[in-house]
């Protein structure tokens, strides 16, 4: 029972940091409160960065790094990779069409990337591989959640939706499982995760998906559609985790959030949703 109190408090704290960066919430609490004006845009910028760095650095104590000048690598790579698809958004020189190609060739990084994950994990042993998985692994997903296709502005309200419906995924996923988990669901990848927990997570995603349909009918996109992608796939990346820790033997990636482990735990899911979304709407847009 107090293992499931401090998870709830620490997923409660992110929710909030989430709601503060991903909305006005915070940009017009400083302006009625403190007279500071500051556009919400750059309170999520840095959050997606502090986001990319934080897991950047579990994800380097993760693998176990042989030397270190492949962890500076790591890091160099991986600010290539967000700077280099991202600064059309930060220098507000932003043509969606102009970019087509580059998303393509992102998703297919992406991909490819976790091809290696679940079928040649053996070649992640070595710095090298490291070194390009992680950039990919943890580069693609933060620079892709920077915009909503067809959007010209980098914060619009779906991100702040799409983070709720993966939180409620892998919240009830936890709680259902804690509580009536029986089934293994991958016990060679995550013993402790469970059938009955995968089915309340997919179940309670479904459900705010359509309550989000009805009554936020400005939000672009089918959100019956969005909560069924992240109950698919928001797994899958728990799963992902669950595999990188197994294969060198770590058991969380850090401690900053009680009960979740570290940064990169919360964040799992969401690495993985994010390229499905952005895949959905860049296919509504394109057709």
């Amino acid at each position: 029972m107090k293992t499931i109190v401090v998870r709830s408090f620490s997923g409660l704290v992110y929710g909030l940091l989430i709601l503060l960066c991903t909305t006005n919430l915070l940009s017009d609490i400083l302006y009625v409160y403190f007279d500071v004006k500051v556009e919400s845009v750059y309170f999520f910028y840095a959050l997606v960065t502090l986001f990319l760095l934080g897991c950047l650095l579990e994800m380097v104590r993760l693998l176990k790094y042989g030397s270190i000048f492949y962890k500076v690598l790591t890091f160099a790579l991986a600010g290539v990779i967000y700077y280099y698809f991202t600064k059309d958004y930060f220098l507000n020189n932003f043509n969606f069409v102009i970019l087509y190609w580059k998303y393509i060739l992102l998703l297919v990084l992406f991909m490819l990337a976790m091809t290696t994950l679940f079928r040649f994990s053996d070649e992640l042993f070595t710095d090298s591989a490291k070194l390009i998985f992680t950039a990919v692994y943890l580069g693609i997903p933060f620079s892709l959640c920077l915009t909503i296709p067809g959007s010209n502005d980098p914060l619009t309200p779906e991100i702040f939706f799409v983070f709720l419906l993966i939180w409620i995924s892998d919240s009830f996923a936890y709680l259902v499982g804690s509580k009536f988990g029986k089934r293994k669901l991958a016990p060679k990848i995550s013993p402790n995760k469970s059938v009955e927990g995968l089915l309340g997570g997919v179940v309670f995603t479904i459900i705010a998906g359509i309550i989000i349909e009805v009554f936020r009918t400005e939000l672009r996109g089918d959100w019956i559609v969005i909560s069924i992608i992240i109950a698919i796939f928001a797994p899958i990346g728990d799963l992902a985790e669950s595999r990188l820790k197994r294969l060198f033997n770590v058991k969380d990636s850090g401690s900053l959030m009680p009960g979740h482990g570290g940064i990169l735990d919360r964040l799992d899911s969401f690495i993985f949703c994010i390229p499905a979304i952005f895949t959905y709407y860049l296919i509504i847009t394109m057709i």
